[in-house]
């Protein structure tokens, strides 16, 4: 160091992750400039350089969640919450909805209700939301993200009726004389498109959200996301600049393209790694929802294969959400035959994949997007609800690392809170919020977890400064207590988004 360059930001007196023995990092023009002992980097400070004592808390990369639903998730702050902590059964689900429905005036909106045996035990249908408000649509979420449940008026706001047929890769849930019962699958997209936003005073709503959404997530340490809605094309790419260059998001932000969108979006003059609002904003994945809930996958394996390829020539590599086994299997035997033109493919989820579709996977050369934190939140309903011999194998990180296959961890929220330390303490221990466990191979360590939630993040000279400081010491911190751990500095782009106590 000649002592000639003037820095905006110095962190000290913190222990730097995968830096033995140096406690500081100098940061200049959003990028990393150096990174050594506190003593030698305080000579670069400036009159005006910010120098935060990190307390000896541990600095590392941006937490970077690859896989998660931004517009969903804020939506949730400003929604009811209907999970089974909050409503257990239907008629609680009928409360709490109704004391939202006597406030403001629009839709009436609810999210989280479970219809497993440890919720619900059964989906909700229109006949039990029409109690809650004769003059008003009310729509419910489901936890998963991919279903929702309308009232009688809310099917009829958005033209549902008996002769309405299901559109493109989604169902309308029928009785048995052919009636709506209000459940719709995989129509969000299609839902946005009939309700829209077109009040001022929602779309306020919908931006305070946003923002809270970003400020909630900053305290995690996370720098970047990446939204993995099938749905989005120009429109959601349009949004994203707007929110992200008037910093109502202060992450990067990565918007995956539904595969019905990549024309218009090449059309736009956009393609893969393309960016925008001072490279705050990328174009990320092709997107294809595979599904095998129904019984068969959707789409066929075939018209599966002739989708990558299309997506690979119009040189996009793709994202396939598959969850169940089989479609996990039909996943991974598409990229094996079809290798992506630039980039790296990825399947997104992995749900359920024992040793023989792990292996799979390995031989596809994709990367593995693995909701770890599903087993944090969601695993006593996996104990209860999941035979145990596929219990070990449900999102199986360790294992599919154990394999050679390329890993990221990610939260896919709203379905779950985007707690990149409960993820990674569940990602080691295969054990539950409350400790039980649920077996199988888990990541080695702290450090392995970590580098597998902070993308291409490094703290090192030349990259961008994109990291956090975080306390309890996440090194040092028992698994049991991981996911406490919380960011008291978070630096986005060179520039401290979110700082508390420090």
């Amino acid at each position: 160091m000649d002592g000639i360059l003037v820095v905006d930001l110095i962190l000290r007196n913190g222990a730097v992750h995968q830096s033995a023995g140096d406690d500081a990092v100098a940061i200049a023009d959003g990028v990393i400039a150096t990174v050594g002992n506190g003593v030698e980097v305080m000579r670069l400070a400036g009159a005006d350089t910010d120098v935060i004592d990190c307390g000896g808390r541990a600095i590392v990369p941006g937490i970077v969640d690859a896989h998660c639903h931004l517009f969903a998730a804020a939506a949730t702050l400003s929604g009811t919450d209907c999970r089974p902590t909050a409503a257990p059964d239907v008629a609680a689900v009928v409360r709490v909805l109704r004391e939202a429905a006597a406030h403001g005036d629009g839709w009436v909106r609810g999210y989280g209700y479970d219809d497993s045996p440890v919720g619900l035990g059964r989906h909700l249908s229109r006949h039990d939301l029409d109690s809650i408000a004769k003059e008003r649509p009310v729509r419910v979420e489901h936890r998963s993200g991919h279903a929702c449940v309308l009232n009688s008026l809310g099917l009829a706001t958005v033209g549902i009726g008996r002769s309405t047929p299901d559109p493109q890769g989604g169902m309308i849930a029928r009785d048995a004389s052919g009636v709506p019962t209000g459940l719709l699958l995989e129509m969000n997209g299609w839902l946005r498109e009939r309700i829209g936003r077109s009040s001022a005073s929602e779309v306020h709503e919908f931006r305070t959200a946003l923002w809270e959404l970003g400020q909630r997530i900053l305290r995690y340490g996370i720098t970047a996301v990446t939204d993995a809605g099938p749905d989005n094309g120009m429109e959601r790419w349009r949004t994203f600049a707007e929110i992200v260059e008037t910093g109502v998001l202060p992450q990067r932000v990565t918007m995956m393209v539904g595969y019905v969108y990549l024309k218009a979006m090449r059309d736009a003059g956009l393609g893969y790694g393309d960016t925008a609002c001072g490279r705050m904003l990328t174009v990320g994945h092709a997107k294809i929802m595979l599904t095998a809930s129904s019984g068969r996958l959707h789409p066929h394996p075939e018209k599966l294969s002739e989708m990558v390829a299309t997506a690979h020539g119009m040189g996009y590599p793709v994202a396939i959400h598959a969850v169940e086994r089989d479609a996990v299997v039909a996943a991974a035997l598409a990229l094996s035959d079809h290798p992506p033109p630039v980039g790296q493919d990825r399947i997104e989820h992995c749900g359920e994949c024992p040793p023989d579709v792990a292996e799979l996977v390995a031989q596809s050369g994709a990367q593995a997007v693995v909701n770890t934190g599903f087993l944090h939140y969601d695993g006593a309903r996996y104990l209860r609800t999941v035979s145990k011999d596929l219990l070990p194998h449900l999102y199986p990180a360790g294992a599919l690392d154990a394999l050679g296959v390329p890993v990221a961890l990610a939260s896919d929220a709203p379905v779950v809170e985007p707690n990149p330390w409960a993820a990674m303490a569940a990602a080691i221990t295969r054990r539950t919020a409350a400790g039980a466990p649920i077996g199988g191979l888990g990541l080695p360590s702290v450090a392995d977890a970590l580098g597998k939630h902070t993308g291409h993040n490094r703290i090192a000279p030349g990259y961008p400064a994109d990291l956090a400081v975080v306390g309890p010491n996440s090194f040092a911190t028992p698994l049991a207590d991981l996911p406490a751990v919380r960011a008291v500095a978070t630096v986005v782009a060179g520039r401290v988004a979110w700082r508390s106590g420090i």
